[in-house]
């Protein structure tokens, strides 16, 4: 059975999704119920946050080494003021499965939200689509993965065998990454294969021309770092 939500390909966007990484981080603190609500008010259609499991409890936390004492706002507050604002990627930053059952028992009430559950830790990818059989599940994939030495194809058959064998849906791509490697046409081959494509767009001088880019090349959902992209 395939993974990828059928309605996507019946009924392509051209424009990809934008989503606030860690929220509104221009005006705001990163990954605060400050930084999400002034992304959806300023049109993002969804934020990006990362949560660890601290002392028992789901944190919103990016730095693995950050203080413990720290003040850090917890996934289920933040989620119970905007889980109907747009979509909520969840960046599930663990090295091993404790934080998953605690997970469940908190999204259970928000079931009708529109939530991706995202990570970089390959092997806890399986264990996630265990537990959350029906969400979109997305491969993080970092650009060290991919070699100058490879050809286009063998770059397409790596994303595709990585993101399927992981169970996941989405394939989160380097913007480098694509734009080195085919960009329209690998794009285009993932689609082939029912997987969504997600980029990202760093902060930068040439964000506007990346976010043409990305348009171009139909890419279905792009993480951007500056909220000000979005009126460009």
């Amino acid at each position: 059975m395939s993974l990828a939500p059928k309605e996507k390909f019946e009924n392509f966007r051209y424009k990809p999704l934008l989503i606030a990484h860690r929220g509104d981080t221009v005006h705001f603190l990163e990954n605060t119920l400050d930084a999400f609500n002034s992304a959806f008010l300023n049109g993002a259609d969804g934020i990006e946050m990362d949560i660890q499991l601290r002392n028992g409890k789901i944190m919103i936390v990016h730095n693995y080494i950050s203080s413990i004492e720290s003040d850090y706002s917890g996934l289920d507050e933040i989620l119970s003021k905007i889980h109907n604002k747009g979509r909520i990627e969840i960046e599930i930053k663990a090295m091993n499965t404790e934080i998953l059952p605690i997970l469940k028992d908190q999204l259970k009430q928000y079931s009708k939200a529109d939530i991706e559950l995202t990570t970089s830790e390959v092997p806890l990818l399986p264990y996630i689509r265990d537990i959350f059989p029906k969400l979109k599940l997305g491969l993080i994939m970092h650009n060290f993965i991919f070699q100058d030495w490879m050809s286009q194809g063998l770059v397409t058959n790596k994303i595709i065998g990585w993101t399927k064998m992981s169970q996941a849906n989405v394939a989160h791509v380097p913007f480098s990454v694509l734009n080195r490697f085919g960009n329209a046409d690998l794009v285009n081959n993932l689609h082939k294969s029912e997987l969504l494509v997600h980029t990202h767009i760093f902060k930068g001088f040439e964000g506007k021309k990346n976010l043409s880019d990305v348009t171009k090349w139909k890419v279905d959902q792009c993480t951007i770092d500056d909220i000000n992209l979005i009126n460009e």
